[in-house]
């Protein structure tokens, strides 16, 4: 089987490919017809080069089948099947009504406060999953799906068992721990934590195209196994010092100065007061909604001798907030500053 390829159409077991959903961890993910129970799953399979160890696999399923969460994919069942004259894996999912974190990214802008509270969420998950003696290892945005809004982690394909040895390079390697680039290291949740941080970062700083950003870092590898990508990775003008704060924590060099565990981490968000929860209208337009609180906007107007920056509460002019510039990027930079201070309390 080659899992690049599009299989859709085709008949594996009981279930009719739909359409092929993406690859992910040594396997592909597809939309497919149960036709025994006449509902529609979420399916991975995976191939089985040696099959007389395909009882390794089991994994895939058994693991995120004890980690039975609100924030985690259900997973239902995993079988052995023949395909195409070959034997590959079936892991049987529920099929998210959604998208994932990635994909989002790609179509429209996350804002601060919507990354919070889906990182929290999904802190849940980590945190239980470590509780059952489980680390992820592949946390990232492909991998958070939002069902019907709910923050679920998927693809628990290279998890392992806490305080296991893993295998250098077998993960996801942008998101990988600097302790795990070397042989013999050990799954923590410290590793969990790094993955969490890097995952935060490039939601408050909307990178749509995660490999294209990273290309542009010189020598972004070198900084991955030396611990220092987080120090050379510019963060946006609209991301709060306290959220600056809980990135560069969770992605510390060291494993002891990260959080020590998915809860603490978790605690350091809900400590945060939320304000306003800033989108975009358009580049030079944006609309604050808070809870409690009149909602406010922000925009420039170019006028002919000067550039405003003014800011609106319930559609009335703040005369103290709105201020005059005579330098475009004088008066984005104000914007963006307003924008940023006004996230939190």
């Amino acid at each position: 089987m080659n899992i690049n390829f599009d299989y859709s159409g085709q008949v594996v077991g009981k279930y009719y490919l739909i359409e092929k959903l993406g690859n992910g961890g040594f396997g592909a993910v597809y939309r497919a017809h149960d036709r025994v129970l006449k509902t529609d799953k979420a399916i991975k399979i995976l191939e089985v080069k040696n099959p007389q160890e395909a009882y390794k696999l089991f994994n895939e399923a058994a693991i995120p089948y004890k980690c039975r969460h609100n924030h985690i994919i259900k997973i239902n069942s995993g079988e052995l099947v023949n395909f195409c004259g070959e034997i590959v894996f079936v892991v049987d999912m529920d099929l998210a009504n959604g998208e994932s974190i990635e994909s989002i990214l790609k179509k429209r802008y996350i804002s601060t406060i919507e990354s919070l509270n889906i990182i929290k969420d999904i802190l849940f998950a980590v945190e239980y999953s470590h509780i059952s003696g489980s680390i992820h290892r592949d946390i990232k945005p492909a991998n958070i799906l939002l069902d019907n809004g709910i923050p679920k982690l998927s693809d628990f394909g290279l998890s392992t068992a806490l305080g296991s040895i893993i295998i250098p390079w077998q993960w996801y390697v942008t998101h990988a721990a600097p302790e795990t680039f070397v042989n013999n290291s050990i799954a923590t949740v410290h590793t969990d934590i790094y993955a969490i941080g890097i995952t935060l970062y490039r939601m408050v700083n909307n990178i749509s195209d995660w490999r294209l950003f990273l290309n542009g870092i010189p020598n972004a590898e070198k900084h991955m196994r030396s611990g220092k990508l987080i120090d050379k990775l510019p963060m946006g003008d609209l991301v709060p010092v306290k959220v600056r704060k809980i990135i560069n924590k969770a992605c510390k060099k060291e494993p002891e100065k990260r959080y020590t565990s998915a809860s603490e981490m978790r605690n350091a968000i809900e400590k945060l007061q939320f304000l306003y929860d800033w989108k975009p209208i358009n580049q030079e337009h944006w609309e604050g909604i808070s809870d409690g609180n009149p909602n406010k906007e922000i925009y420039i107007e170019k006028k002919r001798k000067t550039i405003e920056v003014i800011v609106l509460k319930n559609r009335r002019k703040q005369s103290n907030d709105s201020k005059k510039f005579s330098d475009l990027l004088e008066a984005q930079r104000y914007m963006y500053d307003y924008i940023r201070e006004s996230t939190l309390r």
